[in-house]
């Protein structure tokens, strides 16, 4: 090939990577401008956002004018490259004190324009954005198709913008535009290499936080598939709720806790669902984890966490009080509320409540008219204000899921809801009740728990004098439970019977870090034909046969009640043993033959 040509072509891609790299240029405003038809005082903010996101701001030095364009009091205005990525002209909107201008202008970049501004207050409540984000389901290299009734997933890795992994059930994407994670559950496990591919059970989905001054905000979304390309979550951060939800959440105040009033809104969240719909409308969202972020100076004006709570207007008007649960950061000064919304997405406002019974003090803590979570309506057993505490004698009944099933949990790992999870053929399954402390093994809270059979071809060899029976996969790997989860065998009337004379069936799970079998306490029911023990994580676990000593020291041909003869001869060389063996026989006859030419 031509030198020249080569030379050629390294400079067009350097060329293209120094433009790729080049910086966002700004735009500079200035002009007059005007509130109430008046010319705006010295000292007016202005502030320019794009998608609700402030992009620049700069206070006024002289009335009736910002700026001007040569003063260090230029209004400058930066889009980031997820405002260009979303749009490739993003409309910017100006605000004066807070109050939305009448104008608007498309970004331009390494533009200095004179902009002309006039606003107005008064009138009906503003509700005031300050800040917004666009989660889509159109991800660069993700193609779903729709095959005999099922949701096939088909990903690119070459071209996929995120990290991507994968484990038995589960194909995982971290980092992508809008989304921190999502987890797409398959029936079976994912295949290929550079395109992965997996038929779709269920997606979780957990939104990128949304940012406003003092905190932020985020989703959760549990789905029964995957919405497809067209779908579109707008999420918009609130100053403030309308007059028509600022009564609307002051009647379910006053109607679920009764005693109790709104005392102050922190912020209200709004998500606008397009092409996907909440499971009570025919769609795929079952339910949805809202998590609001703020600062503690604002919590403990409220007279404590114990007083705020989130509230959920729902699309047709009606408005609850979710049960709510805290976290304290004390590095970062902030306050994480977190509720579970079992109908989906719609308006959610962080709101404070205080006493109205009694001339106490509204932002304190006096609660006697049945507080936050113990009033009339709440129905849970969870006392909302607090961060773990349950009633003991109000235990919710777990619900059952086959093969995987979510898990509803604070951001400290508390579970919500409890949950059993039973392999397709019921002979397993794993009990986590409410208030258990489930983490993952990196110590982050627990989302989908698994328990599946595992093949007999795939567990590791049993211990001497023991036989495996039933071996069960619990997932994730490395999960940990406090108090330990309840994993119990159930075995058919056939099964059981193959015990034996003199048998005992004991648990063990398999140690990964040491190659061996341990033995764990269980608990063994004739009558049920059930096998229980409590597990404090998650790993390889198995039912197995002991064989009595008389019986491995008989005669040959004496066979174990899984159906092995005992002292009989050793598996045979695995498939990739003998396949090697062959390469390795005809890379030698090749080479000979090849020396003798």
């Amino acid at each position: 090939m031509d030198i020249r040509y080569i030379l050629s072509l390294l400079i067009l891609f350097s060329l293209a990577g120094m433009a790729a790299a080049l910086p966002v240029l700004p735009d500079e405003f200035g002009g007059s401008v005007t509130l109430d038809g008046q010319p705006a005082p010295a000292g007016t903010v202005i502030t320019a956002k794009i998608d609700w996101n402030e992009r620049g701001s700069t206070t006024t030095t002289q009335t009736g004018e910002y700026g001007p364009l040569d003063s260090p009091g230029v209004l400058i205005v930066k889009a980031t490259e997820d405002d260009l990525r979303r749009s490739g002209s993003p409309v910017i909107t100006f605000w004066v004190n807070g109050h939305k201008a009448d104008q608007e202008i498309a970004f331009v970049g390494g533009t200095v324009r004179q902009f002309d501004l006039s606003a107005s207050t008064g009138g009906e409540k503003e509700e005031i954005p300050v800040a917004s984000d666009s989660n889509s389901f159109d991800l660069e290299g993700v193609d779903i198709v729709d095959t005999d009734g099922k949701q096939q997933i088909v990903i690119d890795e070459r071209t996929f913008l995120g990290g991507i992994t994968t484990n038995e059930t589960a194909i995982i994407l971290n980092d992508m535009d809008g989304w921190e994670e999502m987890v797409i559950f398959t029936q079976e496990r994912p295949t290929g290499d550079r395109q992965v591919t997996g038929t779709i059970e269920s997606v979780h989905a957990r939104t990128s936080p949304v940012t406003t001054g003092s905190g932020w905000a985020q989703i959760d979304l549990e789905m029964s598939g995957h919405p497809g390309s067209n779908a579109l979550l707008d999420t918009t951060i609130l100053q403030n709720p309308s007059t028509d939800e600022q009564e609307a959440f002051e009647t379910a105040i006053s109607y679920q806790l009764t005693g109790r009033s709104i005392n102050d809104v922190a912020y209200v969240l709004n998500v606008q669902k397009n092409n996907v719909d909440n499971e009570e409308d025919g769609g795929i969202i079952r339910t949805a984890t809202i998590r609001m972020v703020v600062g503690s100076d604002w919590v403990d004006s409220m007279g404590g966490p114990e007083n705020v709570k989130i509230l959920r207007r729902a699309d047709d008007g009606t408005t609850t009080a979710l049960d709510t649960n805290y976290v304290f950061d004390p590095a970062a000064d902030l306050y994480t509320f977190e509720a579970l919304s079992p109908n989906g997405l719609s308006v959610f406002a962080l709101v404070a409540t205080k006493d109205t019974s009694s001339s106490e003090d509204p932002g304190g803590s006096g609660n006697t008219g049945g507080g936050p979570g113990t009033g009339p309506g709440s129905g849970s057993s969870k006392d909302p204000g607090s961060e773990v505490t349950y009633d003991p004698n109000a235990p919710g009944s777990p619900v059952v899921f086959d093969r995987r099933a979510p898990l509803t949990t604070s951001v400290a790992g508390v579970v919500l809801e409890p949950v059993t999870v039973r392999t397709d053929n019921r002979v397993g399954a794993v009990t986590i009740l409410e208030g258990t402390i489930a983490r993952d093994s990196e110590g982050n809270a627990l989302t989908e728990v698994t328990c599946s059979e595992v093949a007999p071809a795939e567990v590791p060899p049993a211990p001497p004098g023991t036989t495996i029976a039933i071996a069960l996969r619990c997932g994730p790997a490395g999960a940990t439970f406090d108090p330990p989860a309840t994993l119990t065998y159930t075995l058919s009337t056939e099964e059981w019977a193959k015990i034996g004379e003199g048998a005992t069936p004991k648990v063990m799970w398999y140690n990964t870090q040491t190659g061996e079998w341990q033995e764990i306490a269980a608990t063994v029911d004739p009558a049920a034909r059930t096998v229980t023990t409590e597990v404090e994580h998650f790993s390889l676990y198995a039912l197995v046969w002991t064989v009595p000593e008389t019986m491995v020291a008989g005669a040959e041909g004496t066979v174990t009640p899984g159906g092995e003869p005992v002292g009989g001869p050793g598996p045979a060389l695995p498939l990739w043993a003998l396949a090697l063996i062959i390469v390795l026989v005809v890379a030698l006859a090749a080479s000979l033959l090849v020396r003798r030419k």
